[in-house]
């Protein structure tokens, strides 16, 4: 897991060999749509994006902490087999 913190908690990239995806990829793959995951939350304190990506790790991010690899990898190759879905913008 890759996150990037300037000011804020921001990117946020999940890796698996030479496989690479976003949260917010791998959320709406997970969850069947996007924007339905806590992270990023959009609070006016910076520190209040981690408790968002921690209750999203806990609810819905399983695959990625305690299944094995191939789980994992199924999800990242059903997010990049439909780049289409889902455009990262609230609906």
């Amino acid at each position: 897991m890759e996150y990037h913190f300037r000011y804020s908690l921001g990117l946020v990239t999940y890796h698996l060999n030479s496989l690479s995806i976003s949260h917010f990829k791998y959320l709406r793959s997970v969850l069947g749509r996007p924007n339905a995951s806590h992270y990023p939350g959009f609070s006016s304190e910076p520190i209040d994006a981690f408790g968002d990506l921690h209750l999203d790790l806990e609810e819905y991010c399983a695959d990625f902490l305690e299944r094995t690899d191939d789980c994992l990898s199924r999800w990242i190759e059903d997010a990049l087999a439909n780049p289409s879905e889902g455009h990262g913008l609230p609906e």
